[in-house]
């Protein structure tokens, strides 16, 4: 789910900026004959490495492509991809029948350190990931916005005061599924060990044809992840990264597009009635 927004973010961005490009060609051949060459950016390493609490650490790597290539994206399943963790475990992890790669050893743990490199195409890409410990939920209650016609979980808890764990991300499953929902992050960095009543203000990805998203009687599944800063900054600047025409800020070295990030998380559900 996670790289399908990314690589979409790629090719939106080179839509607005082909868009741009040829209104400017347009108002000088107003003027003047020219010719252009409309070339492809070369393609880029995208790499998405993760590592959920209780679970093993799982990489997918693949290219980025040109706008108008609507071929299925291929993974790149000839990479050494190697993770390490501070508890001194080491694995080299092989590619499954679907091209992830996925660790049989190395598992999220609570307070852990992670490091990922992945050498591909003569390059070496290196990054680092630590989870923080999880948060619970304390509870969750129905909410109406005033701009929509459906209820909506709002989870409470409680950020511990520190700087371990100040970053969240929360997902929302609907009956057991997963839709493409616009991803709801929250940072505690500037109200440190508060008491949170985080509403989830749940809404379809643009681009879905989807009407409202929650229906009465559906089972609302909350998710809440605890990140660490890099992969919170690479999250954060990704949903801005259309407007700005940029790379979200990833926590990769060596050039490659994606992010690497472990997370802990706690989970709870309510049925949306009203």
């Amino acid at each position: 789910m996670m790289l399908t927004k990314i690589q979409r973010n790629i090719a939106q961005r080179a839509r607005v900026w082909s868009a741009i490009l040829l209104t400017v060609l347009f108002v000088v051949a107003c003027e003047d004959e020219i010719e252009v060459d409309l070339r492809s950016a070369d393609p880029q390493l995208v790499i998405e490495g993760v590592i959920r609490q209780g679970s093993p650490a799982e990489v997918l790597i693949t290219r980025s492509k040109a706008f108008s290539d609507n071929t299925p994206y291929t993974p790149v399943t000839d990479a050494v991809v190697t993770i390490s963790d501070d508890a001194g475990n080491n694995e080299q992890l092989s590619p499954n029948a679907e091209g992830k790669y996925v660790a049989v050893t190395i598992q999220g743990v609570e307070r852990r350190q992670y490091h990922l490199t992945v050498q591909c195409d003569g390059e070496t890409y290196t990054a680092h990931s630590k989870m923080p410990p999880a948060v619970a939920i304390d509870s969750l209650t129905l909410w109406k916005f005033s701009m929509v016609d459906y209820w909506e979980p709002m989870a409470h808890f409680r950020d511990p005061a520190g700087a371990e764990n100040q970053y969240y991300r929360f997902v929302v499953a609907i009956n057991g599924e997963y839709p493409r929902l616009k991803q709801r992050l929250l940072s505690t960095e500037f109200t440190d060990g508060a008491v949170i009543h985080q509403p989830m203000y749940v809404r379809y990805e643009e681009d879905s044809e989807d009407e409202d998203p929650i229906k009465n009687g559906d089972v609302l599944l909350v998710e809440m992840r605890c990140l660490d800063k890099g992969t919170y900054t690479f999250l954060e600047t990704m949903d801005r990264a259309s407007d700005a025409l940029a790379n979200p800020t990833n926590n990769i070295t060596g050039g490659a597009l994606g992010y690497f990030g472990a997370y802990s998380y706690s989970q709870m559900s309510i049925v949306a009635k009203w």
